[in-house]
This record gives structure tokens, sequence and C-alpha cells, in this order.
């Protein structure tokens, strides 16, 4: 039987010679693993690069009367590596963004006092002309319209929350949030527009209308009629989108045009009741508020495609290939642009005709 001084002697040969043997393993296996630190880091410094390059974009941030927001924080964020490159708007509400690459940006508006806004966004660093983009910030309302007391009684709180649950498309827990919000604090009925819209996001269409129909009835009890009421127009709004959506389209029409009459000023309103003229067969009127639109915000392109339509719907090539081709210059890289430019030299043709 082997002593332990034997034992002990055995066991220490059989290490040394176990380590003297993995020695070119151990340096191999540290050698890989280097390779393999050295391949990611290149994978991910390419595709930090990827999000590098000559592109700019620039744009315009306002509040919802369409006044310019001076101070508002832009981030672009390149979806693929996460990079992110950030720029502020002047006094005049202007912000700009240089040294992008091509791919896909997330874009995001901020400012104290205001709800963020994001867009999605491709950016060509090859094109001249990404299309401008304009970020129309909503003030967080806590004086003058009932909203006292919000902040301590937690009412707000749940607010903004549900706010960024709903930009989540998380529509049915942004409810529930909004919903507690009104429990907490009745009097701040313009949470009303919140929780319509979430229900619009869930199709429940009558639950959306009825919590819309609240915000006018409220208004017309404070002040005996809804003109001149900012909440009132965005409750009309949100009821003609609603309509648009039950297939409603005279509905539609009136309510949209009746916030066009209390909020003038407002291009995606035009564009909306220029859709719904659009749809119904009625070039020209289509045509009426597409040219609205596009007098109130010429640097939107949307305007500018469905008028090249309404045009072309009624015989005027020349028309609908101007409009078309501004929406090119504006949106190049639109989902709708190869369609078209596919339909330009078809237009071009006519013309010669």
């Amino acid at each position: 039987m082997m002593g332990l001084d034997g034992g002990l002697m055995m066991l220490r040969m059989r290490n040394k010679k176990i380590q003297e043997g993995d020695k070119p393993m151990l340096r191999m296996s540290l050698r890989a693993a280097v390779m393999i630190v050295l391949f990611f880091a290149m994978i991910l410094s390419s595709s930090a690069q990827l999000a590098r390059g000559k592109g700019r974009i620039r744009g315009t941030t306002i509040d919802t009367a369409g006044n310019p927001l001076p101070g508002v924080t832009i981030t672009a964020v390149h979806t693929q590596s996460g990079t992110a490159f950030k720029g502020k708007s002047d006094k005049k509400g202007k912000w700009a963004i240089a040294g992008l690459g091509t791919g896909q940006f997330q874009l995001t508006a901020e400012l104290d006092g205001y709800g963020p806004v994001q867009h999605d966004m491709r950016i060509s660093q090859f094109s001249k002309n990404n299309p401008p983009t304009q970020f129309a910030l909503q003030k967080i309302q806590t004086q003058g319209m009932g909203l006292a007391g919000l902040e301590d009684s937690g009412a707000m709180a749940l607010f903004e929350e549900g706010n960024r649950l709903y930009n989540d498309e998380k529509f049915a827990e942004a409810a529930a949030k909004f919903t507690e919000s009104l429990e907490k604090n009745p009097t701040f009925f313009q949470v009303n527009i919140n929780l319509g819209n979430c229900y619009r996001g869930m199709e429940e269409y009558d639950k959306a209308i009825a919590a819309f129909t609240v915000v006018l009835e409220k208004v017309r009890e404070e002040k005996g009629t809804i003109e001149g009421s900012e909440a009132a127009a965005r409750a009309l709004a949100a009821l003609g989108e609603t309509n648009v959506l039950q297939g409603d389209l005279d509905q539609a029409s009136a309510n949209l045009q009746q916030a066009m009459a209390l909020f003038p000023d407002d291009e995606v309103l035009a564009f909306n009741i220029g859709e719904i003229y659009f749809t119904q067969g009625d070039a020209a009127g289509g045509i009426e508020y597409f040219d609205k639109a596009v007098e109130l915000r010429p640097d939107w392109a949307p305007p500018y495609r469905q008028r090249g339509y309404a045009k072309l719907n009624q015989a005027d090539y020349k028309g609908a290939l101007e409009s078309f081709r501004k929406f090119l210059e504006l949106a190049p890289d639109d989902r709708h642009a190869p369609t078209i430019r596919a339909l330009i030299p078809q237009l071009e043709t006519l013309i010669k005709k």
C-alpha cells in the first residue's frame, strides 16, 4: 500500500506532466480566443462604421400651433449598430445632423415639458435631398386646462406613462393608464382623446367615438361653444379619422371639415379631407385640400403624391408630372418612390402625344 508521501509525489509528477502537455494546447486556446475577439471586434467596428458617412438630414421643430420650437434635442440612432448622432433646433426651430451613413435610423425629438416624438427614416449618404423632417411636439399642459394638482395626485405621471405605452403601440396598457389618470383627476377630460386613440388602435371604434364625444360635451359645458377650442378640434379630427376606418366617409368628411374650421392651419387635417374626397371619386375636391396641405407645409411630400394621382385621374398629365417630380425631390427613398418613378416616363410619353 502506497504511503502518503508516495501518493503526493505521484500526484505532483502527474500534475506536472499534464501542465507541460497542456502548454501547446493552452497557447492554441489563447490564440483562438484572441482571434475570435478580434473577429467580433471587426464586426462591431464595421457595423458602427456603416452608421457614419457623408449623409445629412435636416428639418424643423414646431408646437401644435405651428410656432417654431427652439432647444429641441434631435437624436438619430442607426438601428443596426446603435450609433447615435445628436442635434438641437435653433431659435427658428431649424435643426440639422451631419456625418450619417446609409441605413435605417430612428429619430427622436425631445424637449422638457413636451411629449417626445419619434420617426423612422431611411437615410442615404449619397442623396443630396434626404427628405426634411418636421417634428410637431405637443405640450404637456398642467395649467389653465383644469389640471391643477395633477402632479401631486399622480395623474400626470400616469398620463405620461400612458403616452409612452401608446408610442410603443401597447394600446390596452396605455388605455388602462389613461383611465386611471382620469379616475384620479376627472377634470382632466382632455385625456379622453388619448384614451379614444387607444381604443381606435384596438379597433374598438364605438368606445373610441364615445371617448372623443366626451371631450366635445365637456368643452360645451365649460364654454357654451366649441369655437376656438383646440381640444374640440383635436376631438373632431380624431372622430373623423375613426369614421374613415369604419368606412363612414360622409361623417368623416363632416367631422374633419368642422375640425379644419376650428384649426385651419393644420396640414394633416387638410390632407385627410383631400383623401376622403378623392376616395369618394371627387378628384377636384381632393386637389383643393391637397393644395391646401401643400400651402401650409411645402416641404411635406405626401400631398404632392396624392395630388399627382388626383390630377392623373383628371387626365391633367402635366400637373400630375409636376406633382410627382416634387414628391420624388422631397422623398427619394419613400416606399412609394419606385412606383412614381415608373409612372413618370409614361406621363412624359402621354404629354408628347
